[in-house]
């Protein structure tokens, strides 16, 4: 599909612009159709169309997991860590190569806790990464999967979530490349919308089911200026725990 949407928009689009120079200008109109097309497929999270990506996992049980973008926080993760241990839970942690450079040691510590590590790239720029060209998201994977190796050499990454969910075609080519899958999530508590809290706790809870992929973000704050996640993590753990779900413990 994603081959079919993305020379399809190429072809179009050069087809409307040779129309509207040698017949009229409003034929270059035919461009919006493609446009649209590929900016709907790369900044929509959670559509398929340039490739798969997993939104929840298939289970039997009554289980969700819980992941972490942009980490890792100095002053978020110890916290999240702890609030796992004492239920047991484990979590997957989505890092930037920065932020893993700057604090290599919150990297060994998530490991040593017992849970996953999937990488962004070197930075996390949602509103860039999807129209970034092939060799610079190329690199930003390649670098990042290279500061983990500085850092945890045994460590295979195997998960890849992109920026905001936003990506471009040629991403699903390099993730292959170096045998990386795309997670994307069925709940999140949404960066780019309302920083309420009872507002974001209302909309995740009707979002969960079971298989849940939750994303949360580190680094948000609420009106205030409190971090949201660590309070989030609180009242999620124990709403999922009420519900009967299991949280990637053993």
């Amino acid at each position: 599909m994603r081959h079919f949407i993305f020379w399809t928009t190429g072809m179009l689009g050069m087809i409307s612009l040779g129309l509207g120079w040698w017949l009229s200008p409003w034929w270059e109109l035919l461009m919006l159709a493609p446009a649209a097309l590929w900016l709907w497929a790369s900044v929509v999270p959670g559509c398929e169309w340039w490739g798969p990506q997993m939104k929840e996992f298939p289970t039997r049980k009554r289980e969700a997991l819980l992941t972490f973008d942009h980490a890792p926080h100095p002053l978020e993760t110890p916290v999240v860590l702890d609030l796992l241990e004492a239920e047991g839970a484990k979590g997957l942690f989505f890092l930037t190569g920065v932020q893993a450079m700057r604090h290599p040691e919150l990297v060994k510590l998530i490991v040593s806790r017992g849970h996953g590590l999937g990488i962004h790239g070197m930075s996390y720029q949602p509103g860039r990464f999807w129209w970034w060209t092939p060799g610079h998201v190329k690199s930003e994977v390649e670098t990042a999967i290279g500061v983990l190796r500085q850092i945890l050499p045994d460590y295979k990454v195997m998960w890849f979530r992109a920026p905001g969910g936003r990506r471009g075609p040629w991403l699903h080519p390099v993730l292959k490349a170096y045998e990386l899958q795309l997670m994307a999530w069925s709940a999140t508590d949404d960066a780019s919308r309302s920083s309420d809290f009872d507002s974001i706790v209302i909309r995740m809870r009707r979002d969960i089911q079971q298989g849940a992929i939750i994303a949360l973000h580190h680094g948000r704050i609420d009106a205030e200026g409190e971090p949201i996640v660590p309070d989030l993590v609180r009242e999620l753990l124990l709403w999922l725990r009420g519900q009967g779900y299991k949280l990637g413990e053993d």
